[in-house]
């Protein structure tokens, strides 16, 4: 396994004789369009359920998926090969608008390079290649060599308005091209997918048959129980006899698991399954998928995951504005950072935001933080002063110091795109 040496590198690529805009021309299909919020580990291999099939169409075996504010995906490419993800953030098409990202990622002396640019729609003369204005520290990769070829793991953190959140839709494709090919012009279309980011789906659901999670806290300190209750609805003559639940991929270990027979439907065609773990301390923080399968009388599964998240003590809702335009003078920019507790008990510690060097925080800087009640709140608020002329997108941290814990969340602001 090698060491990620992330490396932002020209944009522009040198043309070669055999252009692979053919490669990403053709249609693009995925294994499944609804993707789950899980997150993986940035190691360099592929391990048993840390990613959900994405697709091999692209001439790669790939994965994708999300948390809130980042996606992922993975590739296994061979020598001498390029994986290139292209991303319509807005999922409004491929030439349609600004929003538009190409990551390609070559293996180089032993550690992934990563080039970027962004596919511009918008031009009266039709559409045209930009540098992206995407941080390096927005973007984490890990490569390994394998046997015949290369494993590839990547993270991309978005800027504020366009950040992943359960219910939005992305548009993308993730292929493999000959290392250093020319991708073809800007005017070329790519055909994408379009996928759904959701918290829960159902495989293999019988005619009639309806679930839902209840009560289901979707995240869940590690000093806390993780607790759910799904309820199931029949119409007519769904049977099912036995009942497996499990946390997949790497909380598989970390928490409960089982199977029992299926709960019995009562004289309203309604039953339901409790499930109910401690989680290992040491379990690192991230998002899981809970795996409950059903089982009929003919041996057919029916399988439902959700997504919950083996959370901090606190987490960060960071309110700035989502996109702000050129100015020619400095200006104070308000907002407010609402910091939610995960646990059950009282959180005393101290609140700080930092932003880019040049700009100044005029508020918010240092200042206590108490949230009195189980699962409660604090709204803070924030004033940053942005320096004239200022364009580009920009890291915006903020910190949670909790006795000897430091919990940090950092969001990308765009500046002057307008």
């Amino acid at each position: 396994m090698t060491t990620v040496v992330l490396a932002l590198v020209g944009a522009q690529l040198a043309p070669q004789p055999t252009p692979a805009a053919s490669l990403l021309s053709r249609p693009f299909s995925v294994a499944q369009t609804v993707r789950l919020a899980i997150t993986p580990t940035l190691d360099g291999r592929l391990d048993d359920e840390e990613w959900d099939r994405l697709s091999a169409d692209g001439g790669a075996e790939s994965g994708f998926q999300w948390e809130p504010e980042v996606v992922y995906w993975s590739a296994r490419a061979k020598d001498g090969e390029d994986v290139v993800l292209s991303l319509d953030e807005a999922a409004d098409g491929w030439l349609v608008g600004s929003d538009n990202l190409e990551f390609r990622v070559s293996f180089r002396d032993g550690a992934p390079s990563l080039s970027v640019r962004r596919l511009d729609g918008t031009q009266p003369n039709g559409p045209v290649w930009l540098e992206a204005a995407v941080p390096a520290s927005s973007v984490t990769l890990s490569g390994a060599k394998g046997d015949d070829g290369w494993v590839l793991e990547g993270a991309f953190r978005p800027a504020v308005p366009l950040a992943p959140a359960a219910g939005r839709r992305l548009g993308l494709r993730v292929d493999a091209v000959p290392m250093g090919s020319d991708l073809g012009p800007a005017f070329m279309p790519r055909p994408l997918a379009f996928v759904s980011l959701q918290t829960d789906m159902g495989q293999a659901l019988p005619t009639g048959f309806r679930w839902r999670p209840e009560t289901l806290v979707r995240d869940v300190p590690v000093e806390d129980e993780f607790k759910v209750r799904y309820a199931f609805e029949r119409a007519g003559a769904v049977e099912f006899e036995q009942l497996e639940y499990r946390v997949e991929g790497s909380g598989r270990d970390a928490m409960a698991a089982g199977t029992q027979p299926f709960p019995t439907w009562n004289s309203k065609g309604r039953a339901a399954f409790d499930y109910a773990s401690r989680i290992r301390p040491d379990t690192r923080p991230g998002y899981r998928v809970l795996r409950t399968s059903l089982r009929q009388p003919d041996g057919s599964l029916t399988v439902l995951r959700s997504s919950f998240q083996v959370a901090e003590l606190v987490d960060f809702k960071i309110d700035l504005p989502r996109e702000l335009p050129p100015s020619p003078e400095a200006r104070i920019v308000k907002g407010h950072v609402v910091v939610r507790s995960n646990g059950m008990k009282r959180v005393n510690g101290r609140f700080s935001i930092s932003v880019p060097e040049e700009w100044t925080v005029s508020r918010g800087s240092d200042v206590p933080l108490t949230i009195y009640h189980s699962r409660g709140s604090a709204r803070i608020p924030v004033e940053i002063i942005v320096p004239k002329d200022t364009v580009g997108t920009f890291p915006v941290k903020v910190e949670a110091r909790i006795g000897d814990r430091i919990i940090a969340k950092t969001v990308y602001v765009p500046v002057g795109r307008a």
